[in-house]
């Protein structure tokens, strides 16, 4: 019979977080644990995600508490583990390992995607846009015949800088003005605001604005238990197949990616602030698959049960606030996205048909992109493709 042997359990593969931190430890020396039983919650500044353990046994200790911030490979708790049982089956962590390298592709440098060989500049001034991997093509040069200068680099350099200071205040500006507590932003409500702040000062802004009759959905969902975001998302990916820029990315000022998948993100409000869960492949799948799938999402985000696998890879972002409330609201794009959409709460308006006013019930929706890539009319068009699927749905 094997003997128990004490293991040391660490802090796990962090991916690209910068700052981890200890928000729960659901573990204390005696406790019994089986597989996948969680030991400590750790949050990020994109999302929380709990650590399961990896053996059945007894904790012996513990080392952390909550607060601590940690590090990939970090010693946090120590278990007397039972003997595993013996598999033939490849270890899940090789195969895990096999299917990250051959599905992650490395990303391509800006370098590797913007051709400036038609820009004037001396080769200092090119090594120097290299190294900091500023564009070129969009500095205009001052030198002669529009040659671009260091000096022409270092305006571009502090111009970029003003644009993007993140506005804040201070304390004393409050001052004498009454009294006032201060809160610690959570992780993710700090990403979520630097995120938006970059997307808003760099990306030009439209939105589109619609209203759904949602007669012939009510119809159908009176007899389905679905909800309405997810004959929305339905409807959504068949619209993005028929639209391919809206399904986009820009990677240069005249180039445009266009992707062949339809990942669809879903913002959920939960207590730690926005988090955008991805719902994958969302045009090869039905609306009961596409519900329950929302709903698996949505329960794990509040429950902080995500993990970076379910955060990553969206193509088209959907934030809906219908059972909050508001008549309309425009969204911010979610880069490297050029569009979004935003769900209002529904109402009820009167409506003349052959001169008879008739009650109906509307669903607001707006459509924000990125006017670089979409323009106007397209807008309209792919609004209204949206609105009529989800008009003549049966």
């Amino acid at each position: 019979m094997a003997e128990v042997e004490t293991i040391d359990i660490k802090i796990p593969n962090l991916g690209e977080a910068e700052s981890t931190e200890i928000i729960e430890v659901n573990i204390k020396a005696g406790d019994k644990v089986n597989i996948n039983d969680p030991l400590i919650v750790l949050e990020s500044e994109k999302a929380a995600m709990e650590v399961p353990s990896d053996f059945n046994g007894e904790i012996t200790e513990v080392f952390v508490k909550e607060g601590d911030s940690v590090d990939e490979g970090m010693l946090f708790a120590q278990i007397k583990a039972e003997p595993k049982k013996k598999s033939k089956a490849q270890p899940k962590e090789i195969q895990s390992s096999n299917i990250e390298e051959n599905d992650v592709k490395p990303q391509k440098t800006l370098n590797e995607i913007i051709d400036i060989s038609g820009v004037n500049a001396g080769p200092a001034v090119r090594k120097y846009a290299r190294e900091l991997e500023i564009d070129l093509t969009k500095i205009k040069g001052s030198g002669k015949n529009q040659r671009v200068t260091k000096e022409d680099l270092k305006n571009f350099i502090h111009s970029a800088k003003n644009i993007n200071n993140f506005l804040t205040f201070s304390k004393d500006d409050f001052k004498d003005q009454g009294s006032y507590s201060i809160e610690k932003l959570s992780k993710i409500r700090a990403l979520g605001a630097k995120n938006l702040h970059n997307s808003w000062v760099s990306i030009p802004h439209v939105t589109h604005f619609e209203d759904v009759n949602l007669k012939a959905l009510n119809d159908v969902r009176a007899e389905t238990k679905y909800s309405l975001l997810a004959y929305f998302v339905c409807a959504l990916s068949q619209t993005l197949k028929e639209f391919p820029y809206f399904n986009a990315s820009l990677i240069s000022k005249d180039e445009v990616l266009l992707k062949d998948y339809i990942n669809i993100g879903i913002a959920v409000d939960t207590e730690m602030g926005l988090v955008v869960p991805v719902l994958k492949d969302a045009d090869k799948k039905n609306v009961q698959q596409i519900s329950e799938e929302i709903n698996f999402l949505a329960e794990k985000a509040r429950e902080r049960k995500l993990f970076e696998k379910d955060l990553v890879g969206s193509t088209f972002t959907i934030s809906s606030l219908g059972k909050i409330g508001g008549t309309g609201f425009t969204p911010i794009i979610n880069p490297p996205e050029v569009a979004i959409v935003s769900l209002s709460r529904s109402k009820k308006i009167l409506q003349l048909v052959d001169n008879i006013p008739v009650e109906i019930e509307i669903l607001p929706f707006g459509l924000s992109y990125d006017h670089r890539v979409i323009n106007g009319a397209d807008a309209g068009r792919f609004c209204y493709h949206l609105k009529s699927l989800i008009e003549s749905i049966s």
